[in-house]
């Protein structure tokens, strides 16, 4: 069941439904709900890319 759960969670996400929606619809809180959503490799990319940013630019 939880790889049910964890499994629409993700697709509704990458659906691009924000994360306050998925949270309501799942009756979670945002700990849980960032503990079942995956976010791809992809994703990171292009959030990352919004701000105009390369990951291989970030210094720590």
């Amino acid at each position: 069941m939880i790889y049910f759960r964890r499994t629409a969670l993700t697709q509704m996400h990458n659906a691009g439904i924000p994360l306050r929606h998925i949270q309501e619809i799942s009756g979670n809180d945002s700990g849980t709900l960032q503990r079942y959503v995956e976010v791809s490799p992809e994703q990171r990319k292009k959030a990352v890319s919004v701000i105009g940013w390369e990951l291989c630019s970030i210094k720590k």
